[in-house]
């Protein structure tokens, strides 16, 4: 149980008990002065004011049928014994399991909070009764057995009632401030740094991803709500924070509430890039030269970059020379995290699939999800591909694996899944980036030309410059080398990360 829970459980039914006890010490003073009533001043119940004397009188009689088989010498002594059994059992039942039960279920298993469990304020009233629902639950002990005390328990158990619901009203209005204004800060901040969660495996956007407890249970993610303010416990008694005070909530491990599957997200807010590209246009290769370049820039600049994702990691930049070919199908993002204390943290996710996904397919399967929420696109297009085209006489002009059948196959995959229609122009920054600017054959044909679109238009691929005028309203043109000294292929990844993020422009790139 933590900390809250026990302060909130300690007090009310601290309180109510002593509440209790006054009236049992009382009870047992009057009975042994030889006034044989349960007078309970504290609250005047069932005291001859406090009710009809008819009532009063019915209550002694029954009491009576319990007290009579001893005769009047043993009388008080037999009243008093079964008064402190009846007080024992609801004492008791401050203790049960029943009222320490706080658990959730088994769809989400973090403790509530013990005035918003469900029906609280009901199971709250049930307390000073609860070892009649503990003997509910032995099958080997009859409930008629405490039930046959349900006479001595009644004035004390119904003092600690009212002393409960009036405390009861209280701490759940104290605690439903506490808990919706803590709610309303952290959405604020939430929704200012990180906006919402993207799924790298399964590509789906979310508001907020689950966790994962130390212990293997997934909870949903917390915040201040009905099972904590400041922190909630699953139902292995763990401490999971609720807020993100110091960046403390951000290292939680989480997990996609869709695919299930685990990732890390830090609070940060994702910045997506897709890539697009024919087969062997460089792709891979510029997204690894991308990341190693601006994790270089970022300790220049005293910001910490975390690379997570094994294929842009440390390893995958030592051999970005010799990358292999990327295979077919859905792959998983790559992704790496960005954060300085002036800067909110940001998570830099890359979708790069294989060209060969590009190419027209009657029977193709849509699973391009990011393509819904991305930053940018980063169209590559490889100039010797391009000069080849050109100038060969063959029939691989038709080819499904040229620039400009890849563009538009693209389009027609990027247009169904948003919905878009034929008039809508999308707003979101597209470099179109000729690659492999290392190689110096290259490089000084593209640079003859003087622009990269002046050297499209130039080669023959002037429907390439065409489309990505009309389909895309902020577009601009790259010459890329992702190997060598004069690598440069950080470039556009920089330009759509500064169009989408202020505080990247201004602090990593500017």
């Amino acid at each position: 149980m933590n900390k809250t829970n026990q302060a909130l459980m300690g007090t009310l039914i601290g309180i109510a008990l002593v509440c209790a006890v006054l009236s049992f010490v009382q009870t047992v003073m009057n009975i042994n002065d030889g006034n044989f009533s349960v007078t309970a001043d504290l609250l005047g119940l069932f005291s001859g004011s406090a009710m009809p004397e008819s009532i009063h009188n019915a209550y002694w009689d029954l009491i009576g049928l319990y007290t009579d088989p001893f005769g009047n010498d043993s009388g008080a002594h037999a009243t008093i014994l079964l008064f402190t059994v009846g007080f024992a059992l609801v004492a008791a039942g401050c203790a049960s399991r029943a009222t320490r039960d706080l658990k959730g279920s088994a769809d989400d298993p973090q403790e509530y909070l013990f005035t918003h469990r469900p029906k609280a304020f009901l199971r709250c009233l049930m307390i000073p009764w609860n070892m009649l629902t503990a003997a509910w639950g032995f099958k080997k002990v009859p409930v008629l057995i405490p039930m046959i005390f349900i006479p001595f328990m009644l004035p004390f158990a119904l003092i600690m009632d009212i002393v409960l619901a009036v405390l009861f009203a209280v701490a759940w209005t104290v605690m439903n401030i506490r808990m919706k204004l803590a709610a309303s800060k952290d959405r604020r901040a939430y929704d200012r740094d990180t906006r919402y969660a993207v799924c790298p495996k399964c590509k789906r956007k979310f508001y907020r991803p689950d966790v994962k407890c130390k212990c293997g249970l997934t909870l949903s993610y917390p915040v201040p709500n009905k099972y904590g303010v400041r922190y909630h416990t699953c139902n292995n008694g763990h401490k999971i924070p609720s807020t993100n005070a110091d960046g403390i909530r951000a290292k939680i491990q989480t997990v996609c509430p869709y695919c299930k599957g685990e990732m890390f997200s830090h609070e940060a807010r994702p910045l997506a890039v897709s890539m697009v590209g024919s087969a062997g246009s460089g792709k891979t290769t510029m997204m690894i030269s991308a990341a190693e370049s601006i994790a270089a820039l970022a300790k220049e600049k005293g910001i910490v970059s975390e690379i997570i994702t094994k294929g842009i990691s440390a390893d995958a930049q030592r051999g970005k020379s010799h990358v292999v070919p990327t295979p077919a199908g859905e792959l998983d993002s790559e992704y790496f995290f960005l954060r300085a204390r002036e800067l909110p943290e940001k998570q830099v996710i890359i979708n790069d699939i294989s060209g060969l996904e590009f190419q027209p397919d009657r029977d193709k399967i849509l699973f391009e999800e990011y393509y819904k929420y991305n930053n940018g696109i980063v169209l590559a297009i490889d100039p010797f591909e391009v000069m080849a085209l050109y100038h060969s006489q063959s029939p691989t002009k038709g080819s499904k694996n040229t620039p400009v059948a890849t563009l538009e196959s693209f389009y027609h995959m990027y247009t169904e899944i948003n919905g878009y229609g034929p008039a809508v122009r999308s707003a979101i920054p597209f470099a179109v980036v000729l690659t492999k600017m290392d190689d110096p054959k290259i490089r000084s044909s593209v640079d003859a030309e003087g622009t990269p679109a002046d050297f499209l238009n130039k080669y023959g691929q002037k429907t390439i410059v065409d489309i990505v005028q009309s389909a895309f309203g902020n577009v601009k043109y790259f010459k890329v080398a992702s190997l060598g000294d004069s690598a440069n292929a950080a470039e556009p990844f920089a330009w759509i990360l500064s169009e989408n993020d202020e505080d990247l422009k201004t602090k990593l790139f500017g």
